[in-house]
């Protein structure tokens, strides 16, 4: 859980927060799913998870995954052909080639998300806890963690000393392959349809823009809204 870490983890590039979680408070919507039975299954949420483990050894190795708090109010999906850059079906592939095709599959897929530490930073309670410090910005470590902004690099020092010197830096975005799922079908009908028909998506995150607002006192943003841009990939291989 994110909330039993020390507030120093989010200055450790690449670590820190595996899973963001939200105060119950502001989860409590109560739903009903149509056709299911027993009581009340709340608000099915989505989410965003890498598609393999991160972290230096088998021990450390996990899946960095983005809990939405808000599904997003429009989900905006485009599919393309290019002639340029197409991904041959495995149908008409060799036996023996065994790799997987890791290039755009022709499609992009955008969506808006939004966050809310509102509780975290008013509450005293939270006031030790990562989102109780940070607000928003323990969410934001997560998608950076997710797409590789926080990675841990060795880099040279460009100081005067003559003996070069090395230390972490923050690193760029890569092309990190996540899964991205919106929904969830009745436990019926879940493998009726394919991933990307059931809004199930494979791909990786090609841009992000972030707008922070409602910013506490020491100018720790309370609630962010994030734009998202992914390019789709072909999941054979990945499923």
């Amino acid at each position: 859980m994110a909330d039993k870490k020390t507030e120093g983890a989010v200055n450790t590039p690449g670590k820190g927060i595996w899973e963001n979680n939200f105060d119950p408070r502001i989860r409590s919507i109560p739903s009903y799913l149509p056709g299911e039975k027993g009581s009340s299954f709340g608000l099915m949420r989505g989410y965003m998870v890498t598609a393999f483990p991160k972290g230096g050894s088998s021990k450390s190795n996990k899946f960095y995954s983005l809990n939405f708090l808000y599904n997003p109010s429009a989900v905006s999906v485009n599919h393309s052909t290019d002639a340029a850059n197409q991904v041959m079906p495995p149908y008409t592939r060799s036996d023996l080639d065994e790799g997987v095709p890791l290039v755009a599959a022709g499609g992009t897929l955008t969506f808006q998300l939004l966050f809310d530490r509102t509780y975290e930073m008013s509450d005293p309670t939270k006031f030790s806890t990562i989102e109780g410090t940070y607000g928003v910005m323990a969410d934001i470590h997560v998608l950076y963690n997710l797409v590789g902004i926080n990675t841990a690099q060795d880099a040279q020092a460009t100081g005067t000393d003559e003996a070069p010197t090395s230390g972490s830096v923050v690193g760029i975005m890569q092309m990190s392959p996540v899964w991205i799922r919106f929904g969830q079908a009745r436990k019926s009908f879940s493998d009726q349809l394919p991933n990307m028909s059931r809004m199930k998506y494979f791909g990786y995150v090609s841009s992000i823009g972030i707008t922070y607002a409602h910013f506490s006192q020491r100018m720790m943003p309370t609630r962010c809204a994030v734009d998202l841009s992914v390019t789709l990939m072909s999941s054979y291989g990945w499923v």
